[in-house]
């Protein structure tokens, strides 16, 4: 994963207002923890995170945060980030201070690369399962995504989490785990025709099944008198 530096600022105050405060100040209210740390309250630059998160086009990276213009010893990740449902914008970061000699577990997102043959030139239908993976690893080993390229995937063929080539990590699902896949076309069932343009028996059972299903019309004795009065006329 890419080291990203951070300027962040430690903060004394907490709380909902002191919240509001920082969002309105175009900062974002964040914390950092971990194993041996006490909690930390933190604020960051909103446009600077922003930046960041566009460079990386995710969330994964080892972090060095300066805090106050002093970098901490333990590097970190983001372990959540808590959105505006509406807008988007981010509301609140959570930092993780790790070890680099411990193993960690995280979600990693995966990437498809290229376009299957089986869908391009045979209509099949792409099925894509798993948008991120969890995996298991040291730090320094843990991709930015999963790269599984697909361009050789015919109707029928498909990519198992056994198939990846990612040596130093673990994955969570078991190694005949669907990742992605390609799919016959679904084909509408059309009633067969003849070779004189009769319905064949598809057509015939269809009618079939529609007239025995039909009920007939029950006539009663006023309906059979209203009848023969307007014969009568």
């Amino acid at each position: 994963m890419k080291e990203i530096t951070l300027e962040v600022n430690k903060r004394d105050d907490h709380g909902k207002g002191v919240a509001r405060k920082l969002r309105a100040a175009g900062r974002i209210p964040a914390v950092a923890y971990g194993k041996d740390h006490d909690p930390i309250p933190l604020d960051i630059e909103y446009e600077q995170f922003r930046q960041t998160m566009r460079s990386l086009q995710g969330e994964n990276a080892l972090y060095n945060l300066s805090i106050n213009g002093q970098t901490h010893e333990d590097k970190a990740l983001i372990r959540d980030v808590q959105r505006d449902p509406i807008l988007g914008s981010v509301l609140h970061i959570d930092f993780q201070y790790i070890k680099m000699n411990e193993k960690i577990r995280m979600s990693v997102p995966v990437k498809l690369q290229g376009t299957s043959i089986g869908v391009k030139n045979n209509s099949g239908v792409l099925q894509w399962k798993h948008r991120t993976m969890e995996l298991t690893a040291l730090p320094q080993h843990i991709p930015e995504s999963i790269d599984i390229n697909i361009e050789e995937l015919n109707i029928g063929d498909a990519v198992h989490a056994g198939d990846l080539d990612y040596p130093d990590v673990e994955f969570v699902v078991g190694e005949m785990e669907t990742l992605v896949s390609v799919m016959a076309p679904k084909v509408s069932k059309l009633p067969s025709t003849g070779a004189e343009g009769e319905e064949g028996v598809e057509g015939v059972e269809e009618v079939a099944e529609t007239e025995e299903s039909a009920e007939p019309e029950v006539i009663s004795e006023k309906k059979a008198e209203d009848r023969q009065s307007d014969k009568d006329k």
